[in-house]
């Protein structure tokens, strides 16, 4: 039988949700890292799949911290519609913790599964006058939590 972990009561989210002690949410997650990843999966490290954003950035310092830096691999995979910034931010947070990367360029992948083709045939869909020529992005509003 498998242990179930302690469920804590969580609240609605609301911008208070957002105020937390940081440095003691990062011991715990630092904590659990190690826990699961030593104890359950029996491994001495993780490979972190970074992307330059906020969120894989956070990810990779957190498992910096649980293991060393030496037990860390980033893995950058860029694509041909990638913003070549976002390979420049993803090596500076790797450089700043001292992990190792390795970069591979998915594009063909992607191309042989036919991402593209089917992302292009979605927005069409939408735009009968879009070609693949056209740039497009996803954008989030800037008052999502207003």
């Amino acid at each position: 039988m498998s242990e179930r972990p302690n469920r804590q009561t969580y609240q609605p989210f609301s911008k208070s949700s957002l105020e937390l002690d940081t440095a003691a949410e990062a011991e715990r997650i630092v904590s659990s890292l190690r826990r699961n990843v030593h104890e359950r999966l029996r491994r001495q490290g993780t490979v972190v799949g970074i992307s330059g954003g906020i969120d894989s950035s956070t990810v990779l310092a957190l498992c910096a911290q649980a293991f060393g830096p030496e037990r860390v691999v980033g893995i950058l995979l860029p694509e041909k519609d990638s913003s070549p910034d976002s390979v420049l931010l993803a090596q500076m947070v790797a450089d700043r913790y001292g992990v190792p990367t390795i970069i591979e360029d998915i594009s063909a992948a992607l191309q042989g599964f036919g991402c593209y083709r089917r992302r292009d045939e979605a927005i069409a869909r939408v735009f009968p006058e879009y070609t693949p020529e056209w740039k497009s992005k996803i954008v989030l509003p800037g008052n999502l939590l207003g």
